[in-house]
C-alpha cells in the first residue's frame, strides 16, 4: 500500500465516548419512564443526524429534545446530558499523533456537532493543531455514512482514494469508505492493539 494520508475518525478512535451514558442522562429527565431514546454507534434517530450535519442549531436542538422526549429539565441540563457521553482523550491519543505528524499527512473526519465541539476545544486543542486536514461534519453539512463527505475529503486533499487509509469505530463509514477505494481499518474502541500497529507502520 502506498499510503499517503492516514484519515481518523475521532470518538471511539482517539477520544473515549459512552452513548449509554447520554441516553440513560436523558431518559433521567424524561417525563416518560418508557421513552426509546434512538441514540447508539450504529443507529441515531433523525434528531441527532441532523445536529451533526449542522441542518439545526443547538437552541432547535435542545427544543426538539424536550419536545421529542419529553424532558423536564432546563436547557443547560439537557446540554449537560447531551455531553454525558464525552469521557476524555485516550491516554495515547496525543502521543500517536505527535509521533506520526512528521512522517506522514494526518486528517480528522468527524461526526460531530457544535455543542460536543466547545466542550472538548480545550483539551483537544494540540491534538487538534497536529492535524494537516480538519473535516468536521456540522461545518461542512453532511456527517458520515454519506458518500459525500468521503468525496469531499477526496477532493479537497487531491489525494487518490486509495492512498487513504481510513480509521473508524462503526462499520458502515468504513464500508462507504472502501467502496470509495480508501483502505480502511475498523477500529474497536475497547481494544488499542492498532496504536502500536500503525506506530510501526507509518513512524
Amino acid at each position: 500500500m502506498d499510503i499517503r494520508l492516514l484519515l481518523f475518525d475521532l470518538g471511539g478512535v482517539l477520544y473515549n465516548i459512552e452513548h449509554a451514558r447520554t441516553r440513560n442522562a436523558l431518559k433521567n429527565v424524561s417525563l416518560n419512564s418508557e421513552c426509546n431514546i434512538g441514540f447508539s454507534l450504529e443507529v441515531a434517530d433523525p434528531i441527532f443526524s441532523q445536529y451533526d450535519a449542522g441542518k439545526i442549531t443547538t437552541n432547535q436542538f435542545v427544543k426538539a429534545l424536550q419536545h421529542e422526549y419529553a424532558l423536564e429539565a432546563s436547557d443547560e441540563d439537557v446540554l449537560h446530558a447531551w455531553n454525558a457521553m464525552l469521557l476524555g482523550l485516550y491516554p495515547d491519543s496525543l502521543s500517536l499523533i505527535s509521533s506520526l505528524q512528521d512522517s506522514i499527512s494526518l486528517a480528522l473526519l468527524s461526526n460531530i456537532n457544535p455543542c460536543h465541539h466547545q466542550y472538548i476545544a480545550d483539551e483537544c486543542l494540540l491534538l487538534f493543531s497536529k492535524f494537516h486536514y480538519k473535516f468536521l461534519s456540522y461545518e461542512l453539512g453532511m456527517k458520515k455514512p454519506d458518500p459525500e463527505i468521503f468525496r469531499f475529503v477526496l477532493d479537497h486533499t487531491g489525494l487518490e482514494p486509495e492512498t487513504i487509509l481510513f480509521l473508524d469505530d462503526t462499520p458502515k463509514n468504513c464500508e462507504i469508505a472502501q467502496s470509495l477505494g480508501m483502505h480502511v481499518r475498523l477500529i474497536d474502541p475497547l481494544a488499542r492493539d492498532w496504536v502500536q500497529d500503525i506506530t510501526s507502520q507509518f513512524v
